[in-house]
């Protein structure tokens, strides 16, 4: 069986640590701000930490992010293919990203010159920790023997099981972007009042509730997070924030209190999902029943 190379992109969030443990890279997606055009570093090399990125969305500034690349594609997943690799990208949800459109053709083109190799697209139809969490379980199965065929079938299968809950400190970056999903009724300026948004059964961000004050849109992520988690005691919860270590510290304290997950992973929003739903988002991610919102 051939070897696996295993790529998300810049919405997967997996940090540098994780990535190397699994063997997982990453195709870049883009940013541009303040007249300035930068790759969408998960490892934040690109000239700005997480709390100067948010800093900027702070002063009003807009975030404008970018797709994949043909050119990007070309260049991580061919050397793999040269190197005797099959290729497994697992994307950004398509009801955020034609990522995974471009993906296919690109990956269509390479295999007209490497017909003995496979490359399989995954439509991850989520974003964040979970889609980088897929890329983890995938790894972890090629370890134990399943081949890529065995892989795409379990994933394609279970991704609808992957979940996000995500408290934000409002709607407008999200709805500037159009990244989100929510009637009229959200977009209020209700003072004190937070959104929570899932990814629905489309991949889109979708607002489906509000809660009053911040400490209690936490507690609210992380109830929902358990009401809908399977087996928690056996897997890796992952909490993600945009410039509030404080906030995720305090989701991490509260779900322990009140489940046992194997582990408990506190990492950075990355600079595509930040750039979109602003700084001050904390969002858990968990594997458990399959999620059924969404039109």
């Amino acid at each position: 069986m051939a070897e696996l190379a295993i790529f998300i992109d810049s919405t997967g969030d997996l940090d540098t640590e994780l990535r190397k443990k699994y063997d997982i890279g990453y195709c870049t997606m883009g940013l541009s701000f303040k007249g300035k055009e930068i790759p969408a570093s998960l490892d934040w090399d690109h000239g700005y930490n997480p709390h100067q990125l948010y800093d900027v969305m702070r002063e009003g500034e807009k975030i404008f992010t970018s797709q994949v690349t043909r050119q990007e594609f070309i260049a991580k997943f061919e050397p793999e293919l040269k190197a005797g690799k099959d290729v497994l990208y697992i994307s950004c949800s398509s009801g955020l990203s034609k990522s995974v459109d471009l993906a296919r053709i690109v990956s269509k083109e390479l295999l007209e010159q490497y017909p003995e190799r496979k490359i399989a697209v995954v439509d991850s139809l989520i974003t964040g920790y979970a889609q980088g969490d897929m890329a983890i379980r995938a790894r972890r199965m090629f370890e134990d023997g399943k081949n890529l065929d065995e892989i795409v079938e379990w994933l394609e299968a279970n991704k609808l099981r992957f979940h996000q809950w995500a408290a934000v400190e409002n709607l407008n970056y999200l709805k500037r972007a159009g990244r989100v999903k929510a009637s009229s009724a959200f977009f209020g300026n209700l003072f004190g009042v937070k959104p929570i948004l899932i990814s629905d059964i489309h991949g889109n961000n979708l607002a489906v509730k509000k809660v009053k004050g911040r400490k209690p849109s936490l507690l609210e992520i992380v109830n929902s997070t358990i009401a809908s988690a399977e087996d928690i005691e056996n897997q890796t919860i992952y909490i993600a924030h945009s410039d509030d270590l404080e906030g995720a510290e305090f989701c991490k304290e509260e779900l322990l209190k009140r489940a046992k997950p194997k582990h408990v992973h506190i990492g950075i929003l990355g600079p595509i999902i930040g750039g979109s739903t602003g700084p001050g988002t904390i969002a858990i991610y968990c594997f458990g029943k399959e999620v059924t919102e969404g039109e």
